[in-house]
């Protein structure tokens, strides 16, 4: 495998390991599954099970604080995304097209505005001074 394949390998399963927990990770999965099916490699619904419990691990693993999960998921996938490519190297176009799709899908998320819940309460004649985001002006 030349040195740019397995660079967009490794990019692959670094971005499809960070959308596992965004709300983008349906799509994500599915173009993945997509992949794998024009590749007939193994059973899809298999390798659906396994991105979905791979997504399911890497939550877990943040909750308790643990990275080392995120790099093994990193390197489990890139192994996989590595055995696609040198099995029918014709899809390498497919994955570099389905990374750039996974790009703006992480570009569209960050650029939304952050949601902030603010909830004050004032007694015995106080005052609740709250700001979200932008410039504060007091006069």
């Amino acid at each position: 495998m030349d040195a740019a394949a397995l660079a967009l390998v490794t990019a692959s399963a670094n971005s499809l390991v960070s959308l596992m927990t965004s709300e983008a990770w349906e799509q994500a999965k599915s173009g993945l599954a997509a992949l794998f099916r024009r590749g007939r490699r193994g059973d899809v619904a298999v390798i659906e099970d396994e991105l979905d419990e791979s997504a399911r691990e890497l939550r877990l693993s943040l909750e308790n604080g643990d990275q080392e999960t995120q790099e093994e998921l990193r390197q489990q996938w890139r192994g996989k995304l590595r055995r696609l490519i040198l099995d029918d190297p014709e899809l390498t176009g497919e994955l570099r097209s389905l990374l750039e799709a996974w790009s703006s899908l992480t570009t569209d998320a960050a650029s939304d505005p952050p949601t902030i819940h603010q909830i004050a309460t004032a007694r015995d004649h106080g005052r609740v001074y709250q700001q979200g985001t932008g410039t504060q002006n007091n006069y």
